[in-house]
Order: structure tokens, then C-alpha cells, then sequence
């Protein structure tokens, strides 16, 4: 990822804090980007104090911060406002995470940033935007998608919970608009373009925008769209004779026969309408085929169909747990995990799924720089905006 300005990687000052504007920065991060985070200098960005911990910090502070550099600096300080301006003169990118109006109050606003830096590309990432009658309600986790329909409830003892294993959508996916968002300003200003680019990304739009299927059909047809245990016997989930899951995908005819081959299903081979291309499995024989698939797939176990079908071009995944899809072959060679170090402790942390080379892909990365201390690169980043006089009176370590 480079800018236009002699090739170097953009710079990006990161005044956001927990999931979206982090994850946005870290997606940056693993393109290349410099990422500065200013941070509180007593408790960080909040990522840092929340639960699980892992070598002594946040689980959510090593995965989002890695890679990034760390400025502290109290926004009730008497410099705050000369250490947001030099950071947003040095930025190509600046992301805030707050409603608007804490934005304005803080000083790090879109009118305020651009008079800093008239170039600037602006991204506001906030619970539901800078329009409607929510653009002012507190916003926090699972609250913006409990307002975009998307938490599972389970009633325990009369108790209404989120559903076992159930993450929030919004505020990961608020954060990859984010930075894409970012990213085509950052084309624009390389492209020639003139003037601030302000980008603004609700979470709560982002969590709506998940749900893109349903929102069609439910504006146009007054229903959501289908459930995956409906689209029909040639795409649906057998129970295999461990008590494992496989999903089987054969609704295209060369797909249908090469399954039948491979499941002893020769009565079924040549049943199909192909006229559309596809058959999913519907019509009067429907419950019928689905008795003879589900006995053919209880005869072996899952591994037996992974290896049977992999010898096929039938589309067909096993379900696999999180724990078996992180220890499998692939992704050690697809390196989902990536290799850091915190006070000398060997750790892991996930790694964002976005790679640009120039010319031929390369082969990731491998490993990727520990997540900062508070405050661990105030010294240095102030050596470079030039503001070395406020080292020690914003007590820099």
C-alpha cells in the first residue's frame, strides 16, 4: 500500500478506541501503513484493560494494536489540542471513534481536523452516524446490533440471553468499511484529488448492511430471504457416521452425478430438472431424496468423506470447529495467525486477510511487530512533528 508522495507508506493517527476504529487501523497496519495511535495515558485506548488477558493485556489490545505505535497524551491537557493538530498535519488519515457531537467536543471533528490539515482524509466511525433521530444515543458492543435485528435471544429461567457463541456483527464490519472507506480516499488524493475526503461509518449501518439479503426481500417481497436448511436436498447438512457434519453442494448437474458416483446413489444420478442450470432439490421426491442421501453419508465418517470427495470437484466442506479450521494445513500456509512477542513471551495473534504486492503475490508476512506499551512511541513521534520540547511535560517514557 503506497502513497502518491514519493512511495512511502500512508500515515495514519488513530484517535479511536475498542473494536471498529482499531480493527480498521489494524487492517491498515498489515498493508503497510504507520499507524499512531493516541492513547489515554492511564488506561490506553480500552482495549488494553478488558478480559480475556494474554501475556498480562487485553486480548482485544494485542490482536488491534499490533504493528502500531503508541502516542499518550490526556485530552485535558493543556497541549492536547497542539499534539492533535501536528498529528493531523502529519496523517494522510486521521479515524475517530465517537459520537459526533464528543468528536466536536474533543476537538477532532471533521471541520476542525481539515482546518489542521486541508488534505486530509477524515474517517468518523460512530454508533449511528451523523444523521436521524440516533445520531446522538450512546453506543457500545452488542447495543447497535440489538437495534439492527441482529442478536439471537435464548430465554434462561425468564432471563432473555445472547445465544451461546454468538459475536457482534456491527463493529467488525463497521471497521473493514472503515478502512476501505480510507483506502478510496486515499486513492482520490493520489488520483489528483483536492480538498479533505470525510468518510463516516455508522456501526449500526454496518450491521444493517450484513443483513443485505434480508433488508432486499423484506423491502420488496415482505419476507426474509431463504434459510439455508430450506434451499433443498443438493444443498444442505448430512450427519455422518461419527456424528459429524458435512455440507454437500452438488445442485449443478455434472456436480449431482459426480456425487452420486461417490455416494452409491445410482437410483438418483439421472433425477434433476436442469433447465435453469441448477436444481436444488425441490419437487415431490424431495423428502424421499433427502432419506437416501442422509443414509448414504451415515455410512462413512467424515474424514472417509473428505477424502472421497476431494478426489471429486462436488463442492462440499466438512464442519469443522474454530480450534480444527486455526490447526489445519491450510491455515498454516494461508498464515492466519501471526508470530509477535510481548515481554519476551512467544504469542499469537490473527492476522488480517488482505495482501497487495506489487506484481506477483508474495508470501505472508509470517510474523508482525508486538502490540505497544501506553505511550511507548510518544518520544519518538514527537522527535518527528517536531514537538520535542513537549516530551518531558507530557511525561513521555
Amino acid at each position: 500500500m503506497r502513497a502518491a508522495n514519493g512511495g512511502r507508506h500512508p500515515r495514519i493517527a488513530d484517535f479511536s478506541t475498542h473494536l471498529s476504529g482499531p480493527f480498521a487501523t489494524r487492517i491498515l497496519t498489515d498493508l503497510g501503513a504507520d499507524v499512531v495511535k493516541l492513547e489515554n495515558p492511564r488506561v490506553g485506548d480500552g482495549n488494553r484493560g478488558l478480559s480475556p488477558f494474554i501475556a498480562g493485556m487485553g486480548n482485544l489490545h494485542l490482536t488491534l494494536s499490533a504493528g502500531a505505535r503508541s502516542v499518550a497524551v490526556d485530552r485535558r491537557s493543556p497541549h492536547w489540542s497542539t499534539v492533535v493538530g501536528a498529528m493531523a498535519r502529519w496523517a494522510d488519515a486521521v479515524v475517530v471513534g465517537a459520537r459526533p457531537k464528543d468528536a466536536a467536543r474533543l476537538g477532532i471533528d471533521f471541520a476542525t481536523i481539515a482546518s489542521y490539515n486541508p488534505d486530509v482524509v477524515y474517517c468518523l466511525v460512530s454508533g449511528y452516524g451523523e444523521d436521524g433521530p440516533w445520531s446522538d444515543v450512546a453506543a457500545h458492543g452488542q447495543t447497535m446490533d440489538a437495534m439492527a435485528g441482529l442478536v439471537p435471544i435464548e430465554w434462561d429461567d425468564g432471563y432473555p440471553v445472547t445465544s451461546p457463541g454468538w459475536r457482534s456483527v456491527g463493529t467488525s464490519l463497521a471497521g473493514v468499511f472503515a478502512a476501505t472507506g480510507i483506502m478510496y480516499g486515499l486513492f482520490r488524493k493520489a488520483t489528483g484529488a483536492t480538498g479533505a475526503v470525510h468518510v463516516s461509518i455508522p456501526v449500526w449501518s454496518a450491521g444493517m448492511a450484513w443483513s443485505w439479503r434480508d433488508l432486499a426481500c423484506l423491502a420488496n417481497l415482505e419476507s426474509p430471504w431463504n434459510e439455508y436448511a430450506d434451499l433443498g436436498t443438493r444443498y444442505a447438512m448430512y450427519g455422518t457416521a461419527d456424528q459429524r457434519a458435512l455440507i454437500v453442494a452438488p445442485a449443478e448437474r455434472k456436480f449431482w452425478e459426480e456425487f452420486c458416483d461417490a455416494a452409491g446413489l445410482d437410483t438418483l444420478r439421472d433425477q434433476g430438472n436442469w433447465e435453469s442450470g441448477t436444481d436444488f432439490g425441490r419437487g415431490p421426491d424431495y423428502d424421499g431424496e433427502r432419506r437416501a442421501i442422509a443414509d448414504a453419508v451415515r455410512r462413512r465418517t467424515l474424514a472417509e468423506w473428505t477424502e472421497v470427495l476431494s478426489a471429486t470437484n462436488v463442492p462440499f466442506a466438512p464442519v469443522l470447529t474454530l480450534a480444527e479450521a486455526m490447526a489445519s494445513e491450510h491455515a498454516a500456509a494461508q498464515q492466519v495467525l501471526l508470530d509477535t512477542t510481548y515481554d519476551g513471551q512467544r504469542l499469537k495473534v490473527p492476522a488480517m486477510p488482505v495482501r497487495v504486492a506489487d506484481g506477483e503475490p508474495t508470501a505472508p508476512p509470517g510474523s508482525i511487530a508486538p502490540p505497544p506499551k501506553i505511550g511507548e512511541h510518544t518520544a519518538e513521534v514527537l522527535g518527528e512533528l517536531g514537538l520535542d520540547l513537549l516530551v518531558d511535560e507530557l511525561g513521555a517514557p
